[in-house]
């Protein structure tokens, strides 16, 4: 269930409950992934004020991304069921087409989980996702629960 990147990388998008991320997955293992993304939106919505900024600062926005649990999707990645990804790395992006490469785990968002994400609005499921998370301990390391 390797993909490395040669070219032919899948699409790739995340959210993080503030900001929505898409790119191209560059490879895969077992429950790994590097994708190199761009930022769809730069305003928070979840703060409800449109000129709050994510942080642009590298190191500001690596402390920001690793801290969250997310939602991911790729064609590539378990047929392209979502997933709670966490981030664990950050850094610029060589291709211009791109702001960051990102390099996280992740982990296939059980079916049972899925009805009750489907009522939920955007802010609520990733709460949601945040005190259900696949991952022992996910929840208490976040102060969730």
């Amino acid at each position: 269930m390797s993909k490395r990147g040669n070219g032919a990388s899948g699409h790739f998008w995340l959210w993080t409950g503030e900001t929505e991320f898409e790119g191209q997955l560059l490879s895969t293992t077992e429950n790994q992934l590097t994708a190199r993304v761009r930022g769809v939106g730069r305003w928070s919505p979840a703060t409800g004020s449109p000129g709050t900024q994510i942080p642009r600062d590298l190191r500001e926005r690596q402390r920001w991304l690793t801290r969250r649990i997310g939602f991911a999707q790729s064609p590539e990645i378990l047929s392209g069921a979502l997933l709670e990804i966490r981030v664990s790395a950050i850094q610029p992006c060589r291709n211009a087409q791109f702001e960051y490469v990102l390099a996280g785990t992740f982990s296939r968002v059980e079916d049972d989980h899925l009805e009750a994400l489907s009522r939920l609005s955007s802010d609520e499921a990733m709460n949601y996702l945040q005190s259900h998370s696949s991952r022992p301990n996910v929840a208490g390391r976040l102060g969730i629960g």
